[in-house]
């Protein structure tokens, strides 16, 4: 199975599993710059997905993507929704980053991106 379909795939299970609020959480970014790199935890669960919106952006979001993959879940975007899947049975340390990119409220180019470090929890 190719990487792109394992990762459609799993999405799948994330908005079919509604990405609980006991299956991941995530710690709050702050940034104050339309162009900025910030850095973000996240918590989740082994064989567990979360989906996790973008709030508090000022502008025009065109695009999402992954600038880093993780080394041991899979992390893709739906839509304009980053997510990540940890990897069932895994429990320890992962990273990805993502950026979002579009419009600033200014008209401007606007690319933050957000590196989460990962802690996988049984």
């Amino acid at each position: 199975m190719n990487r792109k379909l394992l990762i459609s795939a799993f999405a799948a299970l994330i908005w079919a599993d509604a990405a609980r609020a006991d299956n991941c959480t995530v710690s709050p970014m702050n940034f104050n710059s339309h162009i900025a790199n910030v850095e973000a935890e996240m918590t989740i669960k082994a064989g567990k997905g979360c989906g996790f919106g973008l709030n508090g952006i000022q502008g025009a979001i065109n695009e999402a993507v992954i600038v880093q993959k993780p080394k041991v879940g899979l992390a893709g975007v739906q839509g304009l929704t980053p997510f990540y899947v940890a990897k069932p049975g895994y429990k320890g340390a992962d990273e990805f980053s993502y950026a979002i990119i579009g419009t600033d409220q200014y008209g401007g180019l606007m690319r933050v991106t957000t590196k989460l470090k990962v802690t996988v929890v049984p």
